[in-house]
């Protein structure tokens, strides 16, 4: 269901982009009604059908989408801007109930617009992945995929059908008839051979057949009319070949099936054929000479009145092809007001087309970096720049969760405790929820506290508070300096959780097996942290992932790991870094190294991220490749596997490729992704990319990352 519901949004997206073009040509159709000759409208249309069958499109600073980015970019700085507004109000009217935080910085206020998108965890990925799509996206999905099915059906089921019919239908042997035919097909410089058919099966003439096309003309056409008025028929008919009709035919009716939950797409597809029909009369009359043009129409008019029929099917091309009477009205118009030249595109309408295609089958362009990203300029503003704008932000130093806040928050004040881990929830620049937790040890005990802390009003997500009236659960109110606090314990494990609000905030605290004094000792210590708390709560080197947010994380990961990394936030106009982080690679933890993610900017793919971006203090995988030719690539279970690599050269260095493996090799489930990795070396530092895209920007990707900068941290103030 996740994979069907990847596509239907894929569908949506596309079918909501061909919607703005599909509005464009109806405009500039009204606008330009009498300029525009029948070829040039039906081209038009063709925009439009290409829009709507290619599954992806380059990115163009000329597309007409950038407009739409533009405005949502300039309504998301408003909203922004009043929401800071509406913020600072809000703190200030109520700076009476919390006080003023007197370590945060202006970094959440100030920062510039970031570059790049939210870097998720592994935990959040986890979640997000189990709880998939809503129901009702699923709902949606599956309908338009079972209407889908049954459109494609019945189309596949038409041309089959026709199939057969055409082992039922008589061969035309008429000399007669088949001798116009030859002079058809010479006007039309068509020296394939073309049969000719005729019977029952259909009152209207019509062409079909990809590969092999073929023509129906109807026994009673054949008989009543005469061989000037069957030059004609067979003139349209030929016509259609010439153009590549039957296949802009079929593509729009498979289009068709794909979208036909979008009426636009069928407005669109009804008046492609009618600009078909037209363009195709026009293609005859510029074959036949403007002279014809009467005769053409009066031929038409006569089929009409004496051979059409109300039953057709979508997929043919009909001589009179419709009995609508607006439509036949304007084919009738444009026969009469036919002169020599007319299908002929100019060289303006070729440029027009040209350039208008360039704004409408290309996607809007990736934001150029913002200026403010240049280390010059950020040294200049005084503040650190905010590189990551996660609403997840995990810290290992109470210091730098506290600057980064906009709310104030209390801490256990017992030198005995140690920070575990302190993760903030921001949610449009507010507060949400903070993660911490803290160590104690007693000899060869452990104990972990772990708080969790709230705005006034918002709803634990907790257990043992949802369900408070089940009789397993016990409730106690405790006092402790004029607070209430609740004491909520599930019997059948004795699972114990504590609850009290003060200045505005919710909190929650819980640790097995410690009584309730050792428990009301740390809630009676609670205060908003001074510089000897933050001293206390420092940031715990040894912790195996230091995330990078902002500039200042970005130089402190430097420093523990004692080079200088490579940080491209954007390149190639459609990727961008997404996260990164400082990493112990050994359980030891001896060696770091320095890991980016890169997602797309033009369309989500598969999975978050196209690739990954390793950077360590050791060559030795690269020596080992480049001896063995093989890298041994470590599973979930400890075991290596061997992949084979290919040398390859790449802005002048050696680089090794793997062949294509899953991530735990063969304890990997079959639709996991595959992995193709990519090694060099550069001033003794060992280099890695890893894609879980099969991207054919590859090599370019790698040749990017080859001759970008180790990022001068030191400058990013």
């Amino acid at each position: 269901m996740e994979i069907l519901c990847d596509v239907f949004l894929w569908f949506f997206d596309s079918t909501l982009a061909a919607s703005a073009v599909v509005l464009l040509v109806m405009a500039i159709q009204k606008l330009f009604r009498h300029r525009l000759s029948p070829r040039l409208q039906h081209a038009l249309w063709l925009l439009v059908l290409v829009r709507l069958l290619l599954p992806d499109l380059p990115s163009s600073p000329a597309s007409i989408f950038n407009v739409a980015a533009t405005i949502k970019n300039a309504v998301s700085m408003i909203h922004v801007e009043g929401s800071s507004l509406s913020h600072d109000i809000s703190r200030n009217s109520e700076e009476n109930k919390i006080p003023q935080n007197n370590h945060s910085t202006a970094l959440e206020k100030n920062h510039v617009q970031p570059v790049a998108i939210a870097l998720q965890d592994e935990t959040q990925a986890r979640q997000f992945s189990q709880v998939g799509y809503p129901l009702g996206v699923q709902v949606v999905s599956a309908i338009w995929f079972a209407g889908a099915i049954v459109f494609i059906g019945y189309l596949f089921a038409c041309l089959f059908r026709l199939r057969n019919r055409r082992k039922t239908l008589t061969p035309v042997t008429d000399p007669q008839i088949l001798s116009v035919m030859d002079e058809c097909q010479r006007k039309f410089g068509i020296k394939k051979p073309i049969p000719l058919y005729t019977g029952d099966y259909a009152k209207s003439p019509f062409i079909a057949g990809l590969i092999h096309p073929w023509i129906f003309v109807p026994e009673a056409v054949v008989k009543e009319l005469a061989p000037s008025q069957l030059l004609h028929i067979l003139s349209h008919e030929l016509a259609h070949c010439k153009r590549k009709d039957m296949w802009w035919n079929t593509l729009s009716s498979f289009v068709l099936a794909i979208h036909w939950m979008n009426p636009l797409v069928w407005i669109c597809v009804k008046r492609m054929k009618a600009a078909r029909e037209i363009a195709c009369d026009a293609c005859v009359l510029e074959v036949l000479g403007e002279q014809a043009a009467t005769p053409y129409g009066l031929t038409m008019i006569e089929c009409l009145k004496r051979f059409a029929s109300k039953s057709a099917q979508p997929q043919l091309l009909y001589f009179w092809g419709t009995t609508n009477k607006s439509e036949m009205t304007r084919r009738i118009t444009m026969i009469k007001a036919y002169k020599k030249g007319t299908y002929k595109l100019s060289a303006l309408a070729v440029v027009c087309v040209a350039g208008l295609g360039v704004a409408t089958l290309t996607n809007a362009a990736a934001p150029a970096p913002a200026p403010a990203s240049s280390p010059a300029t950020i040294a200049e503003t005084g503040k650190e720049r905010l590189l990551f704008n996660s609403s997840h932000r995990s810290y290992g130093s109470l210091e730098k969760a506290v600057k980064v806040s906009p709310t104030p928050f209390k801490v256990p004040d017992l030198p005995e405790l140690s920070l575990a881990y302190v993760t903030l929830y921001l949610d449009d620049q507010k507060l949400s929820k903070v993660d911490i937790g803290f160590n104690k040890y007693e000899g060869k005990s452990h104990y972990l506290y772990d708080m969790v802390i709230l705005p006034s009003g918002a709803e634990h997500d907790d257990a043992l508070l949802e369900n408070q009236q089940s009789p397993d659960i016990k409730k106690e109110t405790l006092k402790l300096n004029g607070m209430d606090i609740l004491k909520l314990t599930r019997v059948s494990d004795s699972l114990t959780a504590y609850f009290w609000e003060d200045q505005g905030l919710q909190y929650k605290l819980r640790e097995f097996d410690v009584s309730d004094e050792e428990m009301l000792k740390v809630i009676s210590s609670m205060k908003f942290p001074d510089q000897d708390m933050l001293k206390q709560y420092e940031n715990q080197k040894g912790q195996f992932k230091t995330n990078v947010y902002d500039t200042e994380d970005l130089r402190y990961a430097q420093e523990l790991l004692g080079f200088t990394p490579k940080l491209p936030m954007q390149f190639l106009e459609i990727f961008e870094a997404s996260g990164a982080w400082a990493y112990y690679r050994d359980t030891d933890r001896t060696s770091m190294g320095f890991f980016v993610e890169f997602a797309r900017t033009n369309k989500p793919g598969k999975w978050k991220n196209s690739f990954y971006f390793d950077q360590e203090k050791d060559t030795s995988t690269y020596e080992e490749i480049q001896k063995t030719g093989t890298y041994f690539h470590e599973i979930i279970n400890g075991e290596k596997i061997g992949l084979k690599t290919t040398p390859l050269q790449i802005e002048g260095k050696k680089v090794f490729r793997t062949e294509k493996y899953k991530i735990d090799g063969r304890l990997s489930s079959p639709d996991e992704v595959d992995n193709v990795s990519y090694f060099w070396v550069e001033n003794d530092l060992g280099y890695q990319v890893t894609f879980q895209e099969d991207l054919p920007q590859q090599q370019e990707i790698v040749a990017e990352l080859i001759k970008a900068k180790p990022v001068d941290a030191s400058q990013w103030k």
